[in-house]
């Protein structure tokens, strides 16, 4: 074999090896095509106080799908049915609702991740969604009712590494009179459950700040 022809297996092996980088790379992209529903009936809401302001939350586990991965790419594709009534956030001021990914219900999301989507609430028009530093789908609304029976989601994920998906919710978090701070989203992370432990622990540490 000559060297030119050894040059050219050489850059063709390259290039077969650089293939299958993209293609292995392309691979662990999916996306993900859920349609899950749940009972108006089964909704669970609580509420805590922060300061002088009332949070009210409200969740509901949906069921139909099989646990999945996502990782670092993907997309997913939601059509959820709300059977026995409306899923409905009581009006406030403000007003967040979520759809959520964990690894068990309620469970704290991986702060590494991002998302970026939408929602369309009973047919109606697209409203964005999103999260800087959870594997949810949030949205706002300022003192006007949301209330559904279908929500068709899409959103694409961005995810320093592989999580498991167990457990996929509806939520809200809504309040009064007090502008939300930044902080408060973390709430959503975990689909509202521990709300009110989470709130009082990030105020023990700007105390700790402070002093």
């Amino acid at each position: 074999m000559t060297g030119f022809e050894f040059s050219k297996l050489k850059g063709a092996a390259a290039a077969l090896a650089l293939g299958a980088v993209f293609a292995a790379s392309g691979a662990q992209a999916a996306t993900h095509v859920l349609n899950l529903t749940g009972s108006a009936t089964n909704v669970s809401t609580s509420s805590f106080m922060f300061g002088n302001t009332l949070y009210e939350t409200g969740f509901l586990e949906l069921s139909g799908f099989t646990p999945f991965e996502l990782a670092d790419g993907d997309d997913v594709q939601v059509t959820v049915t709300i059977t026995d009534g409306n899923f409905t956030l009581p009006v406030r001021d403000f007003m967040y609702f979520g759809l959520n990914f964990s690894d068990i219900s309620g469970g704290a999301q991986p702060t590494t991740s991002s998302s970026n989507g939408q929602f369309s609430f009973d047919g109606g028009p697209n409203v964005g969604a999103g999260c800087g530093n959870c594997t949810s789908l949030i949205t706002y609304v300022e003192g006007q009712p949301l209330s559904f029976s279908s929500l068709f989601a899409t959103g694409s994920f961005s995810m320093s590494e592989p999580y498991q998906i167990n457990s996929v919710t509806v939520s809200y978090q809504v309040n009064n009179a007090a502008v939300p701070e930044p902080g408060t989203w973390a709430l959503m992370i975990a689909g509202f459950g521990g709300a009110g432990m989470m709130i009082r622990r990030r105020r023990r540490i700007e105390d700790m700040v402070a002093a």
